[in-house]
């Protein structure tokens, strides 16, 4: 008798195909044929190492870190802007007496780079260790632009990913990361990536915008 075509011993070993083929196998394995009765060895083991895979989840740590290269790889096809600053509530002088009885209120900070505005606001009151940004992406130039899907990665000072999001179609966003200083928020807007250095987020906790000095209610 001949030997089965892989897709017959495919069939067999995942318990499918036509119920004459499989009756063949088994008829032509009884008869004691070494060579076939090795090739269903292989494909058990195959199938067997199929299954693994199946029920394999990687650690979701890795997954995201693998999302997030991949995406760090598509940003380095686009046109970098730096965005400058347009306004900063740190540097707008408190109501004398505010710094001593209450807490800094949440930071906003608007950049702007080739038309488009990028409005941040910044919140760690509620966990001083972490920091909330609640962000918005429009255009000057034609109000009503659907800038939803722009990517938005935080960025340490060494060029590692921190976090990742995508704005909705009214380009907001938001992330949470941890309160360190140094850090730089990309934004890719068809070909064009924005940048924007968020190199002096620690004054928001306490330090004067000013003098750089602990504030009288923080100390």
């Amino acid at each position: 008798m001949e030997h089965f075509s892989e897709q017959v011993w495919a069939d067999s070993v995942r318990g499918t195909g036509t119920s004459e083929n499989l009756h063949l196998l088994e008829l032509h394995l009884s008869d004691g044929c070494k060579e076939c009765a090795a090739t269903m060895q292989v494909w058990e083991q195959v199938r067997e190492i199929g299954a693994r895979e199946s029920a394999y989840n990687p650690p979701q740590a890795a997954v995201r870190m693998a999302k997030l290269e991949f995406v760090a790889s598509r940003l380095y096809e686009a046109r970098e802007v730096v965005a400058s600053l347009a306004f900063d509530t740190l540097s707008q002088p408190l109501l004398a007496g505010v710094r001593s009885v209450a807490p800094a209120p949440a930071r906003q900070m608007v950049y702007e780079a080739e038309g488009l505005t990028v409005d941040l606001r910044f919140d760690s009151q509620a966990q001083p260790s972490k920091v909330h940004l609640i962000g918005q992406v429009l255009d000057k130039r034609v109000p009503r632009t659907n800038l939803g899907d722009a990517c938005v990665i935080l960025w340490t000072d060494g060029g590692l990913p921190v976090v990742e999001t995508t704005t909705n179609g009214l380009g907001e966003f938001t992330l949470e990361f941890a309160n360190l200083n140094n850090l730089r928020l990309s934004i890719q807007v068809g070909r064009t990536q924005i940048r924007i250095p968020l190199s002096n987020l620690a004054p928001m906790h306490g330090m004067h915008a000013d003098t750089g000095e602990p504030e009288i209610g923080n100390q």
